[in-house]
Order: C-alpha cells, then sequence, then structure tokens
C-alpha cells in the first residue's frame, strides 16, 4: 500500500520492533474512532478491533488504552481532522529531486494558505503523471499549521505513545479507494460524513483528486425522507461538477466509477446519483476487500463503520 503523510520518526521519535499492523486514530470532537489493522497470510487487510474512545483529555484516552489494547506494542498514525490543513494542486518546482520539492513548494504555498508557512508541516504527494496532457508534473502539496499538529503530537508523548505517522483523511480514503481498483482508469470515491462529504479520484494508486463538500444534511437527513431529496440534489450537482472538472483537468484517463462507502441509506442514495451522473455509481463492499469478522457488530451497523472508516484507511500503511 502506498505511504502517506508526515513520517514522525524522522524526526527523532526512534523505531523499535513493532507487532504487525497499524493502530489509526481519528478525533471526532470529544471522542476518537480507533482501530487496529494487520494483514494476514494471503494479504488481506483485517480489522482486529475498533472502539470509540473518550477523546476529551486525549493523553489520558491514550494511556488508558495503552494498557487495555496493548497501544505500546503497534505502530500509531493520528489524523488531522478536515479544518487543520490545507492540500494545493501545484506544479512541480523544475530541475530539482523530488526529495527537495518540499522545501520550494513551501514558499510558493504563502499566498494559498491563512497560515504561516515558515513553521508548517508541508508533504507533497506526486500527481500521476500519465493521467495528463501536460508536460509539467504536478504536486498536491499539504500543508498543516504547527498549532494543528502540536496537541497531537503531545498527547501521544505525554501518554508515552508517540505517533509514527500523520496523516489526513484524503489519503485515508485513497487507501480504500485503491483496494478495488480499475486497471488503466480512474476511480472516484464518495464518503459522507456527518458534517461533510469527501470525493477523492485515484489513478495508479495514488491521489489525483480531491474535494470536500459542507453538506452535512447529505449525511444527517438519511432517514428523514422529505428533507433528504434537497441535500441529495444539492450533493449531485456537486459531484457532477468535479468528475467533469476532473475529465477536463486529466484528459488522458476517464472515470470508471463512482463507489460510495458504507452510510445509512447508501442504497438509496446510489440510486438517486445513478440518475444523475454519467458515470456508473456502485457501493464499495468493503467486506469483500477487509476482513471485518472480528468487529462482526460494528460493521454490521452502517453507522458505525461509517464513522470507522478515516481510521481504517488510514491503518491501510506500508509495513
Amino acid at each position: 500500500m502506498v505511504s502517506s503523510l508526515w513520517e514522525l520518526w524522522v524526526f527523532g521519535f526512534g523505531t523499535r520492533s513493532w507487532r504487525e499492523g497499524w493502530v489509526a486514530c481519528v478525533a471526532q470532537g470529544e471522542r476518537s474512532a480507533m482501530v487496529l489493522v494487520q494483514t494476514k497470510p494471503d494479504g488481506q487487510p483485517a480489522v482486529r478491533w475498533a472502539l470509540n474512545a473518550d477523546w476529551r483529555v486525549p493523553a489520558r484516552s491514550l494511556y488508558a488504552l495503552r494498557r487495555s489494547h496493548g497501544l505500546h506494542r503497534y505502530r500509531r498514525v493520528a489524523l488531522l481532522q478536515r479544518r487543520q490543513y490545507s492540500c494545493v494542486t501545484l506544479d512541480a518546482p523544475a530541475d530539482l529531486p523530488p526529495e527537495d520539492w518540499a522545501s520550494a513548494c513551501r514558499w510558493q504555498l504563502k499566498d494559498s494558505v491563512d497560515f504561516a508557512v515558515d513553521r508548517a508541516a508541508i508533504d507533497i504527494l506526486p500527481v500521476p503523471a500519465g493521467a495528463s496532457y501536460r508536460s509539467q508534473p504536478q504536486v498536491i502539496a499539504v500543508a498543516a499549521p504547527e498549532d494543528a499538529c502540536r496537541p497531537l503530537i503531545d498527547a501521544g508523548l505525554d501518554a508515552g505513545l508517540p505517533w509514527q505517522a500523520l496523516d489526513i483523511g484524503e489519503t485515508a480514503l485513497r487507501n480504500l479507494s485503491v483496494l478495488d481498483h480499475p486497471a488503466g482508469r480512474s476511480q472516484a470515491l464518495l464518503h459522507c460524513d456527518h458534517d461533510h462529504a469527501a470525493l477523492v479520484v485515484t489513478f495508479e494508486g495514488e491521489l489525483l483528486f480531491s474535494r470536500l463538500f459542507d453538506l452535512a444534511p447529505a449525511a444527517s437527513a438519511l432517514d428523514q425522507p422529505e428533507q433528504r431529496e434537497a441535500a441529495w440534489n444539492q450533493l449531485g450537482v456537486e459531484l457532477q461538477r468535479s468528475l467533469d472538472g476532473v475529465e477536463r483537468a486529466f484528459g488522458q484517463t476517464t472515470v470508471a466509477r463512482l463507489l460510495v462507502t458504507p452510510m445509512a441509506g447508501r442504497d438509496d442514495l446510489i440510486t438517486f446519483l445513478a440518475t444523475l451522473l454519467y458515470v456508473p455509481v456502485q457501493a464499495l463492499e468493503l467486506h469483500r476487500l477487509v476482513d471485518l469478522a472480528s468487529v462482526a457488530d460494528m460493521a454490521a451497523e452502517p453507522g458505525q463503520l461509517n464513522r470507522h472508516l478515516y481510521a481504517i484507511g488510514a491503518a491501510l500503511r506500508p509495513h
């Protein structure tokens, strides 16, 4: 599986002999979704446990989970929340090796973000070159201000559980998308959370495009028929605009389909979107791609599975 952002051991947290797998943590207000994902001998990822932890005092919760779930035995990744970072598509710096792109892009970002870039965490995701007719390679620069990263880092340190990596939702969704990807074409993945919808488009195992929608009703009104049609119409319009933009920007590839992650009312949403969009709309069959037997109760409840999707995707990391 492709890597993600901010490998923190390069800043001095060190390495050790870990048990196989990753623990991922996604803060959600006063709660956090946490999972352990390991790889089975046949190569299939498996969720070994999933929980919703109290996150009002993160260090205290992490320390308790260290004792109850052995967090110190596994590598750990935490996700930044969606308003704590920015993703900006830029031309790759010319005449520089890829290892120098982050430093070069830092100063290109200063007019595109509303925080100081000199102390921000910066990482670079190369855009697959084969998707566009452009001769100049592009990158997605991800930037997070220090005051967004620092509380997460400090919580881990205070609990004696430093994170090995920080990540973002877009790359977590990318990891889910590439589990079942059509060869030679791009693929879109839609995830509706409690307060937003996220769209990612992937190609050749990498992130091609991403967009976040402030469409809380699209997720929260699914069980309210009198409200959901307006929410779904809004979502459909935004998806059509985004997919049209992808087709224009990346003319070397076509979007094979739109997959929708597990959620309450997903079948009805798929039926609705299929009448509006020009690409096939299908369900992401997570049960077929990831072994969920150890968390069967959680997996059987669409709302619970939905709340753990970002964590599952974040834990699909290289070994």
